[in-house]
């Protein structure tokens, strides 16, 4: 490929691109927009001296090494707004989408814990229950160690139910 060639090719690419970030950029209001840019923009600590000012995020990533990240906005159980920083995959150029799936790690933990407390809240379960009667696929094989006791909902989410599994291998590659 020669030289002429495949700047006309860069040209075409980077222009293609600056349409799509506007044209992405578009379809939230200016207020929403305002808002992406009151986050992206300044990013504290727990104290802010005199002569500091606030980070931006790709500040921020950058400082503490994260290649790549993504946020979403809840607001009234809706998206508000989602957008991705950096890159999913930097050695293959491959950017952040806010479609990128990461591992849920820890957080998983207290979104479980919330869903779970708006069922009990609604009475739609009972946290003092039996967890086997709410298992359907699968039941808690109780044994020998267990001496009878049946684990609950609410020893589960105060970490009293004597379960110790860690780690789990999450998503597949061709996901």
């Amino acid at each position: 490929m020669n030289y002429k060639h495949s700047k006309k090719i860069f040209l075409f690419v980077s222009i293609w691109m600056v349409l799509n970030y506007l044209y992405a950029q578009t379809s939230y209001t200016s207020e929403t927009l305002d808002k992406i840019k009151e986050v992206e923009n300044h990013i504290t600590g727990r104290l802010l001296l005199n002569d500091e000012r606030p980070s931006t995020i790709l500040e921020r990533m950058k400082k503490y090494k994260v290649k790549g990240m993504s946020i979403a906005v809840i607001h009234d159980y809706k998206i508000a707004w989602a957008k991705a920083y950096g890159w999913a995959d930097e050695a293959e150029k491959k950017p952040m989408t806010t479609e990128t799936l990461f591992e849920p790690g820890s957080i998983s933990k207290s979104l479980n814990a919330v869903g779970i407390l708006k069922l009990a809240q609604e009475k739609k379960i009972d946290l003092n229950t039996d967890i086997n009667t709410y298992l359907t696929s699968w039941k808690f094989p109780y044994d020998s160690l267990s001496r009878g006791k049946k684990i609950t909902l609410a020893q589960i989410l105060s970490h009293n139910a004597g379960l110790t599994v860690h780690g789990f291998p999450c998503y597949q590659a061709e996901l």
